[in-house]
Parts: structure tokens; C-alpha cells; sequence
């Protein structure tokens, strides 16, 4: 029944261009203008026929691109007159996907978005390991083959094993995989969250815990180094929180002003007086890598001296492949972490009463310094927002991170009925997917948790 369904998804997608015939389209030729022009521009660039701007002028590249079109296919066996003007018939066969697949096809040594949105969709199978890049190389290519494997031994029509993202396995990619004899996040059903296992896991590395017993409950490569991106600052916070008073007035070092160029930041400013309760919350609200710094400095004297406190910290803790080279998570290769360590790191700081009331808080206002005004800062995390179809009742804490090299982090915890889990997730390629996770590892926690 599952392949019978499958078949018939795609042959509704081979098939759909018929119900294009329906489409009325008006003849173009050179000396058009408008948007009819301009969409027809964009797509004989997204064949590779046109390398132009699509302005939306039919001059003579666009009506060399369209006579190429038309000569791509006559030799495919469309009977089409080539004259370098997109009457309706040719204008039919240039937006059917069927028609033009070859054209679409994208292969080893292809460039740009739509290999980027290729590799999106097999990364989040877990068939590619590198974030999207938009250069089909020989990594993309296996992953394609891997594909295409699944599809061969569902009898997927048409499905072949080449290494080349054909229409078959371009709309399989675009389309519903319950029929597919693999196991993938975007088909778990929710109704039964005691049977996630780590497959069911966008991210590539988790895990969540029972706090009260400290049963893990769910891992997934637990134990693999991963980047902690900002999750890093549950550490600093809770070493900043033993070395300074909140009500502590500080001011600001110029290190603070020492961070890379694309940081997230606070924004605090060398010079600016403030209590040390401001910078702790920056720290966390707004995840201020300038605040990171500014706190080394105010701790230890030095970021280099206050790094080497995490890392003995995180020695004590029994984090043994953990190692920190910065206190705010910004991209080092030798700065990594696990999500068994991340959870030790998290279930030590909030055995601290003030590191639990700042990661409980959903905004923070900044007292007015000589700089600036008050400043509102606020969370921003759909598990909190009841808008959001991500929201989960009982979540709180503790903190997010990104980078391209980590993806998306984050540590978090969650009450109902007396327990409290900790879950933390490591590179999701998304927030939504991140969300997404948190959710499914709650959920199972809650519907296993102490069974």
C-alpha cells in the first residue's frame, strides 16, 4: 500500500503539467517589456540559458536563451519551431519541469541555489555530513546516490542510481517520504512520542535527561565533539556569577570592543559604568559576545586567564572532550564540546539560585548609563512564545547558539506533573528544526521518564 501510494505522488508530479495546458500564454518576442517578460527571464536563468539580468526587457540575449531553449527541445523530441520568440507553446514547455528536467538536472561540478536547496534537503536526511555550500562536489554526488538507492528498492518509476539529481529524485526530495523504506525526522508521527529514536532527530547530536534520576533517556551521538556556538555562556555565566556581585558597579574594558565583526552583541561600550547584574544578563537575553568578553576581563584580568578557568572548570566537571578558547562560542575549531558535557555543564550551573533566575527570564531592562538610555532586552525563543507552533508549556532556560560551523544549539529544560528534563540539541541546520527537536526529546522524556 505505501509504494502504491508513493507511485501515485509521483505520477501526479510526472502528469501535473498536463493541468499547465490550462495556462493561457500570451506570445513574447524582442522589443516586450513587462513581467511576463521578467518571469520568463528568471526561469531560462534557473535552466543556465540565460547569464543576464532578468530586467524584464526581451532584448537579443533573452532571445538568444529562448532560441536555445527551442533547440534543447526540438533534440528532445518536442516538435517546436526555433525562432528566438517565446510564443505560447514554447512559453508551456518552458515552465513544465518535465519537459525542460534535463535542463533542471543538477550534477557534479553545478553551482548555486538550487544546489544549495539540493544539499538542504539531503543534509537534513543525514545523507550529506557538510552544511550547504551550493558546489556539487563528490560528497553531494554520494549523497544523491544514497538517495537514489532508497527510491530503487522502494520501485520507485524511473528511479536510477547516477549520482545526478534527476526529476525522479528531485521530487521525491520535494515530496512526501512516509512511502520510503528509510526512517527521517520529517516522518515521525507525534501522536507516539515514546517511539523517537535518534533517526527521528534533525540534529546531529542530542540527548535529554531526567534530572531527578539523571537517566539519559535519548541520545544521539552523545559523546561526538561538536561546536557549542553560545550555549558556551552557560559556563562564563557561571563562573562570572562566582566572581562578581550583581549589584557590583563595574566598567566596561576595552576587550569588550575586541570580538569579531558579525558578533551578536548587547551593545555594550567601552567606558560605560553599570552594575555587573546588566552585563550577566546581556550575557544570557541578548547573548552579547561583547558581554562575554567584558566579564573574562572583569573576572580574571584577562580573556586569555578567564578561558583557562572554563577549561579547568570543565575539568572538574568531568567534561572530558570539552575545550574552550573563547568565553562567548564564536567558530574555532578548537573550541568543542559534547552534548553529554553540555548537560553535565548545565546541571552544575543551575545548582547556582542566581544562574536559574536570570535563564528563567524572559526580558531584562538595562539601567540608563552615560551612553545610552535604559535598555529592554528581551528572549527570543519560540519554546516560550504561546504564538508559536513551537511553544511547549513548562519549558524555561537555559541557551541558544549559531554558527554556520555549529548550527543551530541549544540547551533548554522543560516541567509537568513533578519532573523536570534537560535536553540539548546540537547542529540542527534551523531554529524551526532545533524547535522541532526540543519538542520531540520533551515529549518522549515525559512519556518515559521514570518507566
Amino acid at each position: 500500500m505505501r509504494k502504491l501510494t508513493l507511485w501515485l505522488m509521483i505520477l501526479l508530479m510526472v502528469f501535473s503539467p498536463i493541468l499547465a495546458e490550462q495556462v493561457a500564454y500570451a506570445p513574447l518576442r524582442e522589443g516586450d517589456q513587462g513581467q511576463a517578460v521578467k518571469a520568463m527571464q528568471q526561469r531560462l536563468r534557473e535552466l543556465k540559458l540565460l547569464t543576464g539580468k532578468a530586467d524584464g526587457i526581451y532584448g537579443p540575449q533573452t532571445a538568444l536563451a529562448v532560441r536555445a531553449l527551442q533547440e534543447h527541445l526540438a533534440a528532445n523530441g518536442q516538435q517546436i519551431d526555433i525562432t528566438g520568440a517565446a510564443d505560447e507553446h514554447t512559453q508551456r514547455l518552458l515552465y513544465d519541469d518535465l519537459a525542460v528536467s534535463r535542463l533542471l538536472d543538477l550534477k557534479l561540478g553545478d553551482r548555486g541555489s538550487r544546489v544549495s536547496d539540493l544539499q538542504a534537503k539531503l543534509y537534513d536526511l543525514r545523507l550529506l555530513d557538510t552544511l550547504p555550500d551550493g558546489a556539487f562536489g563528490q560528497q553531494t554526488q554520494r549523497a544523491v546516490r544514497a538517495f537514489q538507492q532508497v527510491l530503487v528498492r522502494a520501485g520507485v518509476p524511473g528511479a536510477a542510481d547516477n549520482g545526478v539529481a534527476d526529476h525522479v529524485t528531485r521530487q521525491a526530495l520535494a515530496g512526501d517520504m512516509k512511502g520510503l523504506p528509510m526512517r527521517v525526522p520529517q516522518t515521525f508521527n507525534d501522536t507516539h512520542p515514546e517511539a523517537l529514536t535518534p533517526d527521528d532527530l534533525y540534529a546531529k547530536a542530542a540527548l535529554v535527561m531526567d534530572m531527578q534520576s539523571g537517566e539519559i533517556i535519548l541520545n544521539k551521538q552523545a559523546d561526538q565533539r561538536m561546536y557549542p556556538a553560545s550555549t558556551t555562556k552557560v559556563m562564563t555565566l557561571l563562573l562570572a556569577l562566582e566572581a562578581l556581585q550583581p549589584d557590583r558597579m563595574v566598567t566596561i574594558p576595552q576587550a569588550a570592543k575586541e570580538v569579531p565583526k558579525d558578533s551578536s552583541l548587547t551593545p555594550v561600550t567601552p567606558g560605560e559604568q553599570m552594575p555587573a547584574r546588566d552585563l550577566f544578563y546581556g550575557l544570557m537575553l541578548r547573548s552579547g559576545n561583547d558581554a562575554a568578553n567584558a566579564l573574562a576581563v572583569l573576572c580574571a584580568g584577562s580573556v586569555d586567564s578567564f578561558v583557562a578557568r572554563m577549561n579547568e572548570r570543565a575539568a572538574a566537571l568531568g567534561m572530558t572532550a570539552t575545550h574552550f578558547t573563547n568565553p562567548h562560542g564564536y567558530h574555532d575549531e578548537q573550541h568543542y564540546t559534547t552534548a553529554r558535557d553540555l548537560a553535565r555543564l548545565t546541571l552544575a550551573a543551575l545548582q547556582n539560585a542566581a544562574f536559574r533566575d536570570i535563564i528563567t527570564h524572559p526580558s531584562y531592562t538595562m539601567q540608563k548609563t552615560k551612553l545610552r538610555d535604559a535598555l529592554l532586552i528581551e528572549v527570543n525563543t519560540d519554546l516560550f512564545n504561546p504564538l508559536s507552533p513551537y511553544y511547549y508549556a513548562g519549558a524555561f532556560g537555559v541557551k541558544s547558539g549559531y554558527t554556520r560551523a555549529a548550527g543551530f544549539c541549544y540547551v533548554g529544560c522543560a516541567q509537568r506533573d513533578g519532573r523536570t528534563l534537560l535536553a540539548v540539541v546540537l547542529n540542527d541546520r534551523t531554529r524551526n528544526q532545533g524547535w522541532t527537536d526540543m519538542g520531540r526529546l520533551f515529549n518522549m522524556g515525559f512519556a518515559l521518564a521514570g518507566k
